[in-house]
């Protein structure tokens, strides 16, 4: 026969809960840093039929800002969020700043030199027609004289 015991309900499984809500308020509660370490934009990459589009995510981030690089293989963003300090005492903070970087080696080759990129709502949309497929063709000799 098994005995029955009574439940405590500031027992074991009650100072369980709480160390694990503790470690929850811990990770995604906390003031995080400001020095921008970590800052890295977040970045949709699509492929279409003529071109390869990235989208990234820069609300609030100035045009002159934000530099876009180029090869005929790589994407490359650069820049920097700069944050407007509010009024009075800092309570709590969850908006980071400073400096990103992000480099992305593309799928396929594009011409760099049609590229385009636009801002619209915190939005960078950068557009990057791809090289035409490389194409065999036969050659006509003709006889030279």
């Amino acid at each position: 026969m098994r005995d029955l015991v009574r439940r405590n309900p500031s027992g074991e499984l009650d100072r369980f809960r709480s160390g694990i809500d503790q470690v929850f308020a811990d990770a995604f509660f906390r003031n995080w840093p400001t020095d921008g370490q970590g800052a890295f934009p977040a970045v949709d990459l699509y492929n279409t039929e003529g071109s390869l589009v990235a989208l990234v995510n820069l609300p609030g981030v100035e045009i002159d800002d934000v530099e876009v690089t180029t090869n005929n293989d790589t994407l490359t963003i650069q820049g920097e969020v700069k944050l407007e300090p509010g009024d009075g005492d800092l309570l709590w903070q969850e908006r980071t700043g400073g400096k990103f970087y992000r480099s992305f080696k593309l799928p396929a080759p594009i011409k760099t030199d049609e590229v385009e990129a636009s801002i619209k709502n915190g939005v960078l949309r950068i557009e990057m027609p791809k090289v035409d497929e490389l194409k065999s063709r036969t050659v006509k000799i003709k006889e030279s004289s």
